[in-house]
């Protein structure tokens, strides 16, 4: 088996002799020894450092990192879906500030006051909440069914959940501007709304009389998703009852 000391093994990976070096102390990549004591490599331990790297790039810290390496490797699949899940809440976070930034942005050009202390509040609560939650939903089994269908994918689901936060949020902030349901704002969220809903239900009865028993059934929400729709949902009923009835 072809071997690799330190500076050769970092010339190949692109790690740093001193990184290297590091993990070996750390116990996160153990190398071995020669009669002279010098580290060296193997292509297994090459094998492991792309696995290290990997690691890293998808935000794991070395502490996990060195748990992990310590795992079997029947538990890699768990693990990715693990961190996968914790990217997901981050990313959810991420976009409800950028939701905000943007309807600020709309109000501003628009000429309205923006609500800071709404858009405060809300975008606090936000960041609390996770799609992951729903996984302990009790859904029925046909409603189940119905979901499944209507989301082939997690990132289906993922992209209605976000479009579902940012138009309510937007409602939400229109709301507090008192923003008239006459005006082009109002239209283009009614448009949004719209567009969003037809999406999803593609006005199947079967499909919207499941949302609708999701709706009804609001104390099984988390809290920060039970105060976002209490502060949009009064535009959104003045606005799909103007442009969608």
């Amino acid at each position: 088996m072809k071997t690799y000391s330190v500076k050769e093994l970092a010339n190949l990976s692109g790690v740093s002799r001193r990184t290297l070096q590091y993990y070996d102390n750390e116990g996160i990549l153990i190398a071995d020894k020669n009669a002279n004591g010098h580290r060296m490599y193997d292509e297994h331990h090459l094998r492991q450092l792309m696995q290290i790297n990997f690691y890293k790039s998808v935000g794991f810290s070395l502490e996990q990192i060195r748990h992990k390496m310590k795992q079997a490797s029947d538990d890699i699949g768990e693990l990715l879906e693990a961190q996968s899940i914790h990217l997901h809440r981050q990313l959810e976070g991420i976009k409800a500030k950028i939701h905000g930034i943007e309807v600020s942005n709309k109000l501003k050009s628009a000429g309205f006051e923006i609500p800071w202390e709404l858009l405060a509040y809300l975008m606090n609560a936000l960041d609390t909440v996770q799609i992951d939650h729903w996984s302990d939903y009790d859904f029925p089994q046909e409603d189940l069914s119905i979901f499944q269908d209507v989301f082939r994918t997690k990132e289906e689901l993922l992209d209605f959940y976000n479009e579902f936060r940012r138009l309510v949020l937007y409602a939400a902030a229109y709301h507090a501007a008192q923003v008239p349901v006459e005006s082009e704002l109002a239209k283009e969220l009614g448009q949004e709304w719209n567009a969003m809903v037809s999406g999803v239900t593609s006005k199947n009865p079967r499909v919207m009389d499941a949302f609708l028993r999701v709706d009804n059934n609001r104390k099984k929400w988390s809290e920060g998703e039970r105060n976002l729709i209490d502060e949009g949902e009064p535009y959104l009923a003045k606005i799909v009852d103007r442009y969608l009835s």
